[in-house]
């Protein structure tokens, strides 16, 4: 049983996080505007960054621009691939009757880009879809799960989002990053959504 909780602590409070930072400098680096006009929102709200200025947790709702490039990068890379549920009584969805005990997989890539939910560009990289939240994001929001939905929802949600918005803020504030001709574009499900060949940038110190 210990076993189990260090691993859950391992997967689910560790590398998560780390593939969201490391996908989201990834579609940053591919999107300079973007990154920039991060970048300015950072130095806007932070005039003095150091770890010690995080403690002000009254500033992280004025990082909208980076709040939507999170919310972006989750719907396009969220390291979460798959989830699955058990139906415990027999139940319609639309036309199809699932029985009792049937084990169901969604596969999470499809909802998020799927052009009836997200419209005809879901495939691309376009954080200002988020400007007015999940809601207005899309048709469906119940679509919207790299955390999961309902009562299973993942309990570290919240703190996942802070630990990315301290941790690019730090990494946005100091270097500028672009992609490296190394880089080589492929998502590979190893559990998470990781990148297969690494995530080679060139990094330039400000």
């Amino acid at each position: 049983m210990i076993v189990d909780i260090c691993k859950n602590i391992y997967f689910a409070g560790s590398e998560t996080t780390a593939l969201l930072a490391t996908w989201t400098l990834i579609l940053l680096a591919k999107h300079p505007q973007w990154q920039q006009r991060v970048r300015s929102e950072i130095q806007e709200t932070y005039s003095h960054m150091s770890l010690h200025c995080f403690r002000d947790m009254h500033k992280f709702p004025k990082l909208k621009s980076l709040t939507m490039v999170i919310q972006e990068s989750l719907r396009l890379y969220g390291p979460a691939v798959t989830a699955s549920r058990e139906a415990l009584e027999e139940m319609k969805v639309g036309e199809l009757v699932v029985p009792k005990g049937v084990n169901m997989w969604f596969f999470i890539p499809s909802l998020h880009r799927d052009p009836q939910i997200w419209g005809e560009d879901a495939c691309e990289f376009k954080p200002e879809r988020f400007a007015g939240g999940v809601s207005e994001a899309c048709k469906y929001p119940q679509a919207y799960i790299p955390f999961g939905f309902g009562s299973r929802i993942c309990l570290g949600q919240n703190f996942a989002v802070i630990q990315a918005k301290i941790i690019l803020s730090l990494m946005l504030s100091r270097f500028s990053f672009s992609v490296s001709p190394n880089y080589r574009h492929s998502p590979a499900y190893r559990m998470l959504l990781v990148p297969k060949f690494g995530a080679p940038l060139i990094v330039t110190n400000l």
